[in-house]
């Protein structure tokens, strides 16, 4: 079996730096260090799959990993810590024994990557990981390998025991992945708003793996005219999909870039507090005081009620500029996908839209000014038409907060 790792290629493409201090705590054998070497890191082997190994048995798994841990020079203070599978399969209480053995040599910044498996087939045993190209790595069993069988941690308990170490991006079920294995950034001491997207934020990796078809690339003049329109280190909101999409084109042409998954808050709010859960603050992670100059809503507003989308439009308009834009796409007909599709902006302006449901259910929204009239802090600044990939026809609208 193979797998595409598109956040060590982001590591190693978009993130890591000559001069960076890189933590191993999988085998040699994988040969990443090669990678990082050729960048003139410095690399430090913690060979975990060996403490697994002669530590099945022990009686004090926290005293065994103290000996095993290399000692370290006191100043030495790491950038990047790479975990492979090896958290699976570890006890929370020895990770957490990890990160506090380990934090004398952590700063604020310090990256970690790892990979926890999400099937119901949870593996037996740690994965040797083999290079082969373009951090496409290929699993081997190898027999030497303990029979430790996976924890099955969720992210949100392994998160409790990682100490000062918040998630800030996951990638999941991209083309080449396993579909089992879902990749998570940590980072720690981070003073960055949960849900802002860093620089070589492991979007995507563009520069090595672009899984976008041409027929699923279209032109969306709004999305042009709502580019054009922001102000230079613009602030902008996406609210479409978090996770499993391309944001890297669409960081580099704007400053701050947010991405908030509304209509995964708005599910989740109906599924715990029923079909009258309000709108609220609550569903922005980022800091009170940030002002937007851009909203992408994409197609949510057509998975929105009347009351949502009016709800919607004055919980932006309290955090915008003036003179903010608000770009969305309506559909034409009667029917529409049963759920909202994923849309990237491209390098070259366009955009992918993928996921489109063949599902349909009944359209929401009613005509353009009755729409208008749920939106009245918002003057229309544009207005087009176009097609999604399907063949569909959609309104793609910009409007802009009013002075």
């Amino acid at each position: 079996m193979q797998h595409r790792s598109f956040g060590l290629a982001a590591l190693t493409t978009e993130m890591v730096k000559s001069g960076d201090r890189i933590l191993d705590l999988g085998p040699l054998s994988s040969g990443t260090t090669q990678a990082f070497l050729r960048l003139n890191c410095q690399c430090h082997i913690e060979d975990l799959v060996e403490y697994l190994t002669d530590n099945q048995s022990c009686s004090d798994p926290l005293a065994a990993l103290e000996e095993h841990l290399l000692p370290k020079p006191a100043g030495l203070k790491f950038d990047v810590i790479l975990c492979w599978d090896l958290l699976n399969f570890l006890d929370l209480e020895v990770i957490e024994h990890l990160i506090q053995l380990l934090k004398p040599h952590l700063k604020q910044g310090t990256i970690l990557h790892t990979m926890r498996y999400t099937g119901r087939d949870q593996p037996r045993k740690p994965r040797r990981f083999r290079l082969l190209e373009d951090f496409c790595f290929e699993y081997v069993d190898d027999p030497e390998y303990p029979e430790v069988p996976s924890k099955g941690h969720s992210t949100v308990t392994l998160l409790k025991c990682m100490d000062r170490f918040t998630l800030f991006n996951s990638l999941m079920k991209r083309e080449g992945m396993d579909q089992n294995v879902t990749e998570h950034f940590l980072e720690y001491d981070s003073v960055t708003s949960r849900n802002q997207v860093r620089s070589g934020g492991a979007s995507d990796v563009s520069a090595y793996f672009n899984t976008v078809r041409d027929d699923e690339r279209i032109e969306l003049s709004g999305i042009g005219k709502t580019l054009g329109a922001l102000p230079a280190a613009s602030t902008v909101l996406d609210c479409g999909r978090k996770n499993g999409r391309n944001i890297d084109a669409l960081k580099k042409k704007v400053g701050s870039l947010y991405v908030e998954d509304l209509h995964a808050s708005l599910t989740w709010r109906k599924k715990t507090q029923g079909e009258a859960a309000g709108l609220s603050e609550s569903m922005f992670s980022f800091d009170k005081g940030t002002r937007l100059d851009g909203v992408l809503l994409w197609d949510l507003l057509n998975y929105c009620t009347r009351e949502q989308v009016q709800a919607l439009g004055e919980l932006f308009a309290e955090r915008m500029n003036a003179g903010a834009i608000l770009h969305f796409l309506v559909h034409k007909s009667a029917q529409q996908p049963e759920r909202p599709s994923m849309f990237e902006v491209l390098e070259d302006g366009r955009v992918a839209v993928t996921g489109i449901s063949s599902k349909r259910c009944a359209r929401n929204l009613g005509s353009t000014a009755d729409l208008m009239r749920l939106l009245p802090d918002y003057r229309l600044y544009s207005h087009h038409l176009a097609r999604l990939p399907s063949g569909e026809a959609i309104q793609e609208f910009v409007l802009q907060l009013k002075g």
